[in-house]
């Protein structure tokens, strides 16, 4: 039975959210396993925000993980790393590609970072794009939801991650160095995973270095793969059409999902020169991933010129090979940090990135696309001295991107765009009083040499685009009390179009759609309203949020029911929608006993989005609730965290419904007592314990990869 917004915003704002999330101390890079804390009394800051606030001193919806917090969720992908943090969802393409959505929002719209610079690979093209981040190897990771453009491009117009790690050392370690390793394996997908890291330093220099590698099999699932099997026989003859048909559901029902294999590996080297006035510092990371995509076998039509008269015209279908994806990802980053660089001025930095990124998509043994991103960006921030009670941040970006995609089912043109822009925030804590205000401009430049015919592997005349996106904010935190705080803020935010928005047209083989650009596309504006309220009553912690979003010219893709060379055919296309949301979380820190320190917490979350036709936005996530427990007792640590999922039968024209499910969690931990100057901690943890069949209503592929089955993990953690 569907749930109604009101019904649903209703339960979710009644029951809670995820434990430590936004409220535990940051974790260094030599984190111990730490005895239980009282997470509600503790700050974080974001590092994400030039300055350097905690999470409850944002008027911005904020969420940090780390520590044990971000030790319980992590996973193979981004996305399946924050699946289960209240607002967030996974837009998965089966268990080991996964990016983060934001409040329904996804692809371009939710800014990836790495160390507060965007990590400029193709992840928000495709579905199918690996985002080229190791969840294993972050301190932290940071989730700032609605617009935030103003800090990081007018891309991020539903929210941004970014993913903290010290590949740039930014102190020298308190001991001359630290470190630490984790291998695991898991019986879902015959993982074999090892990362580790280590810190050193003396003197004014400090050097880092990080490393992982992992491989798994096609893994585990709870039975078909196929959510709606076709059950009526395709034969003129039933009985043998229906014997073929139960051979097939016997195939799929193995319990194992085909081609969903994963190999990947990298590693970062960087070093810094600490000074007493400036900080100067460089670093260097490669990451490889190859994948297969699950379901990416299909049948393609393809026209053949060479056939006999009596058949011109005529079109047949061939097997198509498995699809598999080989990433390759090298970054290089430069920073430089200074106290007092002028007058009036308190703090200078600056970042450079220089990304090179190759992608390949592979049909059995055969190349079929390359993918090719280039990209340079540079970001300067100055903080000025305090103006009165107000503190702010002028700063300075451009990005210079070239994209390429080669191949004969390339279905998006080669480009450069070249991005301009400026932007100011200011926060004033004024009585009980705290303000946030914002504003970002940009110019964005698009030039597309060639673009693509309505023909496959036809070329047709280049063409350009300017766009110039402006965003503005303001926000209010009063302090009601020593316990209650109440929280609004309203942006204004502009997104220029993606090239594949503009100027696709050809068939995506992976995502097994022909994807049809509209190069008239305008830029996509945004109003946010939210508002929310943030309780604190000694061991109980709790936070309630409700949100709007009025977009005009939302860009999306709409399935129009006909098929283009044996795939059927999505459109980008633009009109007006709304989306509606809220979310919810509370947890009690209960006294110590001799039982140990016990902690509760539950959370709840829900979106719906409507287009101005009244049709729903394509790919929403569904309404959840959950509950959990953590407990630690001397040596020992466990949690528990049960989630379930709503079905979701708000869906686009030509989209299936996604069944509801069940997700149940839980880790049990032991601390090695007396280990001398390393550290040991070995864990236990059961993933998916019910065996649920879970699909990710996000997903363009969810109702041909679900996500994995029951699975257990065994692993093991040292610190030095």
């Amino acid at each position: 039975m569907p749930i109604s917004f009101r019904q649903g915003a209703l339960s979710a704002l009644c029951i809670v959210l995820y434990p430590s999330i936004g409220h535990t101390q940051p974790a260094t890079p030599e984190a111990k396993p730490a005895a239980h804390v009282h997470h509600g009394l503790e700050e974080v800051l974001v590092t994400a925000n030039p300055l350097a606030r905690g999470t409850d001193d944002l008027s911005q919806s904020a969420t940090v993980l780390q520590g044990e917090a971000l030790r319980q969720q992590l996973a193979n992908s981004l996305g399946e790393t924050l699946a289960r943090t209240p607002g967030m969802s996974n837009a998965s393409f089966g268990e080991n590609v996964g990016r983060p959505v934001i409040r329904g929002l996804q692809g371009s719209r939710v800014g990836v970072l790495s160390n507060s610079m965007a990590v400029s690979d193709a992840s928000a093209v495709s579905q199918d794009h690996a985002v080229s981040v190791e969840p294993f190897l972050a301190d932290q990771i940071e989730v700032l939801r609605g617009p935030s453009t103003l800090l990081f491009g007018s891309g991020a117009i539903g929210g941004v991650v970014n993913t903290v790690s010290p590949s740039i050392p930014q102190a020298i370690p308190e001991n001359g160095y630290s470190g630490r390793a984790i291998t695991q394996a898991n019986t879902a997908a015959n993982e074999e995973f090892a990362a580790g890291r280590l810190d050193i330093g003396g003197g004014s220099f400090a050097l880092h270095a990080d490393g992982f590698h992992r491989r798994t099999d096609d893994y585990d699932i709870p039975g078909n793969a196929d959510l709606y099997p076709d059950e009526e026989p395709e034969h003129e003859d039933e009985q043998e059409g229906e014997h073929e048909e139960e051979h097939a559901h016997e195939e799929d029902d193995s319990g194992v999902l085909e081609n969903s294999f994963l190999k990947n590996e990298g590693g970062t080297i960087g070093g810094s020169w600490i000074g007493e006035q400036w900080r100067l510092g460089a670093a260097y990371n490669e990451y490889k991933s190859e994948y297969g995509i699950p379901g990416g076998a299909h049948e393609h039509a393809h026209g053949d010129e060479h056939e006999d008269e009596e058949h011109e015209g005529e079109e047949h279908e061939e097997e198509e090979a498995p699809v598999s994806i080989d990433m390759k990802s090298k970054r290089t980053e430069v920073e430089l940090a200074g106290a007092d660089p002028i007058r009036g001025f308190e703090q200078f930095k600056m970042r450079f990135v220089d990304a090179n990124y190759e992608h390949t998509e592979f049909e059995g043994n055969e190349i079929g696309t390359v993918f090719n991103s280039d990209s340079k960006n540079t970001r300067m921030e100055l903080k000025h001295d305090p103006w009165g009670a107000w503190q702010g941040v002028f700063g300075l970006q451009y990005t210079d991107l070239d994209f390429s995609a080669v191949g004969a089912e390339a279905f998006v043109p080669g480009s450069t765009t070249k991005t301009t822009a400026a932007f100011w925030i200011e926060h004033a804590d004024i009585g009980d009083w705290q303000f946030d205000v914002g504003m970002r401009y940009d110019d964005v430049d698009i030039d597309v040499p060639n673009t693509l015919g309505p023909e496959q592997g036809s070329i047709g005349p280049g063409t350009d685009a300017n766009f110039t996106p402006f965003s503005a904010s303001a926000g209010v935190i009063w302090h009601l009390n020593d316990t209650l705080d109440l929280v609004f803020s309203m942006a204004h935010a502009e997104r220029a179009p993606n090239v594949d928005e503009l100027y696709a047209n050809g068939p995506h083989i992976a995502t097994q759609v022909f994807e049809v650009g509209d190069p008239n596309l305008d830029k996509e504006s945004n109003l946010h309203i939210e508002g929310g309220a943030r309780l604190t009553l000694g061991q109980f912690t709790a936070s309630a949020t409700v949100f709007n979003d009025n977009f005009d010219d939302y860009v999306y893709q709409e399935y129009t029911g006909e098929e283009a060379d044996g795939l059927p055919v999505a459109l980008w296309r633009q009109q007006d929608a709304e989306f509606i949301g809220a979310e919810a979380e509370l947890a009690y820190d209960f006294e110590p006993n001799r039982y140990g320190n016990w902690r509760a917490f539950a959370f709840g979350d829900i979106v719906e989005g409507e287009l101005s036709n009244n049709d729903d936005v394509p790919l929403q996530p569904p309404a959840r609730t959950g509950m959990g427990f953590d407990w630690e007792y001397q040596g020992l640590s466990a949690n528990t965290t049960w989630m379930h999922a709503f079905k979701q039968d708000n869906t686009a024209p030509f989209e299936t419904d996604t069944p509801s499910y069940d997700l149940l969690n839980a880790e049990l931990a032991y601390a090695v007592p007396n280990s001398g100057q390393f550290e040991w901690q070995v864990y236990l943890q059961g993933q998916n314990l019910l065996d649920e069949d879970i699909r990710n209503s996000t997903s363009t592929l969810k109702d041909f990869a679900p996500q994995i089955g029951r699975n257990v993990v065994l692993g093991v953690r040292m610190y030095f």
